[in-house]
């Protein structure tokens, strides 16, 4: 039975809704100076979520190029928090951070719509939004995601100030394979209803632009657009050479990022496991470092790991400390099960940077495809350890040399700012005022 607090609950962030629901004002609102953001992102700095650094990058080229930015998040949880200083440094002084605090109230689920991230939240950012800047309306409202109720939120908040609408997807949300987005309510009614209303949408990858406009028919060809993932520059220092031990006895081998979700490591652990057991001596000829947070299976994926001298467990570290361990390994991982054929993963991107060849252990997709094209990695299949020695072999002998300048090359093309740019030669055109 429904309780009456639910019921009241239900009754106030209903009528908040159908507040945020009441047609805009004109768009002669905008800012005087036609360089107003509003971003939305429910993971900012402090926050170490890997998704953190794309807005992040949007944040910091908008305030070179003379944009203000309120920039609107969530509290990070404390398991997100560390080292988040490092992060918190890169925040221009000209972007105001607000966090959104969470509601409490709990209203009827029969009665009201779930999204990823929660429909509350997609009140409580556009309500925040539209109080803190209903005597400075911005140009633009942007929302990179996941979480996907920031799409909502910004729909909102767009339609309300009469400006334009830009989405930005680091990662699919009905069309997502993974459980990490929530899918199990009004998630495709709003991701049609935000597509059909924006001016533009950004992908990560070709890939990906091509199959939302195949599902997707609120979504128009001119408004998808591709602006890659990429990496900092400034986080990088000169890269070592390889270890000298490397190549007459251990290969050091390192994964840096979260295990979990998406990308559980007990496939690569039995095919490695099941060489050690079939050629015991490859237990002195290899070494791997998995650094970063585990969920609770890939915790006992490593723990149940029959070879423990081999495997070193890294909590989180932050981002230096994690290129440092980067390029002072000879070759790097990357787990691609399936569902990510669409997906270059952020590591990527750091992994080229830091001059090592890479493992793609799992299925071919648009990272092992970029790795053959770039001559900067190899594709092993899972299921067999024979397939992985023969990959380690090579990776052993590996000559990053060979491929330089095409890699410096697409580096150079791929660094945040030079993509940052790029995604606001989109974005700056839709602000132009009114007249």
């Amino acid at each position: 039975m429904t309780s009456v607090q639910t019921l009241i609950d239900t009754a106030v962030l209903g009528a908040r809704w159908l507040n945020l629901e009441r047609p805009g004002v004109r768009r002669a609102r905008r800012s005087t100076s036609g360089r107003h953001l509003a971003l939305f992102a429910s993971a900012l700095p402090p926050s170490t979520n890997v998704g953190v650094l794309r807005p992040l990058s949007f944040m910091r080229y908008a305030c070179s190029a003379g944009w203000r930015v309120d920039a609107f998040c969530s509290e990070p949880p404390p398991t997100q928090r560390q080292h988040g200083d490092e992060l918190m440094a890169r925040v221009p002084r000209e972007a105001t951070l607000h966090v959104v605090p969470a509601t409490s109230r709990e209203p009827s689920y029969r009665f009201f719509p779930r999204v990823d991230g929660d429909f509350r939240n997609a009140l409580a950012y556009a309500h925040h939004a539209l109080d803190s800047m209903a005597g400075d309306p911005p140009d633009i409202v942007m929302a990179s995601a996941p979480r996907f109720f920031s799409f909502v939120a910004a729909l909102f908040v767009a339609r309300r100030f009469g400006v334009p609408l830009v989405l930005d997807y680091r990662d699919e949300w009905t069309e997502c394979p993974f459980e990490f987005v929530q899918k199990d309510g009004s998630d495709l009614t709003w991701e049609r209803r935000c597509l059909r209303h924006a001016d533009a949408v950004l992908f990560t990858t070709e890939s990906h632009r091509q199959h939302q406009l195949a599902t997707f028919p609120e979504l128009a060809p001119n408004k998808a657009h591709v602006v890659s993932n990429g990496w900092d520059p400034d986080e990088f220092v000169q890269s070592p050479g390889a270890r000298e031990g490397a190549k007459r006895r251990t290969l050091s081998l390192a994964y840096t990022g979260s295990l979990a979700g998406q990308t559980p490591p007990h496939d690569f652990l039995a095919s490695l496991e099941q060489l050690l057991t079939d050629e015991p001596e490859w237990i002195q000829r290899i070494h791997v470092q998995l650094i970063g947070r585990r969920g609770p299976r890939a915790e006992e994926a490593t723990r149940a790991f029959r070879f423990p001298e081999v495997l070193e467990i890294i909590d989180h570290v932050g981002k230096r400390e994690a290129i440092r361990h980067m390029q002072e390994s000879d070759a790097l991982l990357i787990i691609s099960r399936k569902g990510l054929e669409r997906y270059r993963p952020a590591k990527l991107f750091e992994y080229l940077a830091a001059r090592r060849p890479v493992l793609v252990y799992g299925e071919p997709g648009e990272a092992s495809q970029l790795l053959e094209q770039l001559g900067a990695g190899i594709l092993c299949p899972p299921g067999s350890a024979a397939a992985l020695r023969n990959a380690l072999l090579q990776l052993s002998s590996w000559d990053m040399s060979m491929t330089d300048a095409t890699i410096g090359q697409w580096l150079r093309e791929h660094e945040r700012p030079a993509l940052a740019a790029r995604a606001f030669a989109i974005i700056e055109p839709l602000a132009t005022p009114a007249t």
